[in-house]
């Protein structure tokens, strides 16, 4: 479904992806763990297009997707959960979810997904006619996979999505990862700094490190790695 084939990003002179190459097969949960500066953020940029690589190539199903505009990559079925929420935030919850759903047609199917992130994040309901500014970070990002998944994606990647929550909350948002899962038709790309909350449920996954690919393999085996054992897991 998606190849990423030897990019390379710099930002000026700055390398920050260097010659990075990974898949995604349909119907997958495949992680991209690793340190905060990893560059995981940028790859996951320049697979949406909204930076251009220095040098490599993007593919989505055939087709070539690092020459497109952002908004085109989102039409192919792309949605990107931003790190760090990156919500309308004087709009209302409700008016998020909808500009989610902008680029739809299917009327019906879009009140079922609505309900399905009703179901999988009740407090969104319940909050549904206030500003998304108001809300806190955990419910924040709870919106941020709402509104990302309003758009029907095929796949669906999200960008740290458990950074600077609390515990409790990073184990409600790992909850609904494994809903989105189980029962949306959906491929998932993730990225995340804490490894123990991706790699027991991800089929397979990738270490970054400084902009390079370290390793790679299932989640489970890499759980049982020395090296992620200690650098990541803190066992």
């Amino acid at each position: 479904m998606l190849q990423v084939k030897n990019v390379t990003v710099h930002y000026g002179k700055a390398l920050a992806v260097d010659s990075v190459s990974l898949e995604v097969n349909e119907g997958e949960f495949v992680a991209v763990i690793g340190p905060n500066g990893a560059g995981k953020t940028t790859l996951f940029k320049t697979i949406s297009s909204i930076i251009k690589p220095t040098s490599g190539e993007i593919y989505f199903d055939g087709v070539r997707t690092d020459v497109l505009p952002p908004h085109e990559v989102a039409k192919l079925g792309i949605a990107h959960c931003p790190e760090r929420r990156r919500l309308a935030y004087r709009m209302t919850v409700m008016e998020n979810l909808e500009l989610g759903a902008y680029l739809r047609k299917d009327r019906g199917s879009i009140e079922e997904d609505l309900r399905f992130v009703f179901e999988m994040f009740p407090v969104l309901k319940e909050r549904k006619n206030q500003k998304a500014g108001t809300l806190s970070g955990g419910e924040q990002q709870m919106l941020a996979v709402g509104r990302a998944l309003m758009s029907n994606p095929r796949l669906l990647m999200m960008d740290e999505p458990s950074v600077g929550l609390a515990p409790l909350m990073k184990e409600k948002i790992s909850e609904a990862i494994e809903t989105i899962k189980k029962e949306r038709n959906v491929t998932i790309l993730i990225s995340e700094q804490d490894a123990s909350l991706v790699l027991s449920i991800s089929d397979r996954a990738y270490v970054m490190e400084t902009g390079k690919i370290k390793m790679q393999g299932k989640g489970k085996e890499l759980i049982d790695n020395d090296y992620v054992k200690v650098t990541y897991l803190g066992l």
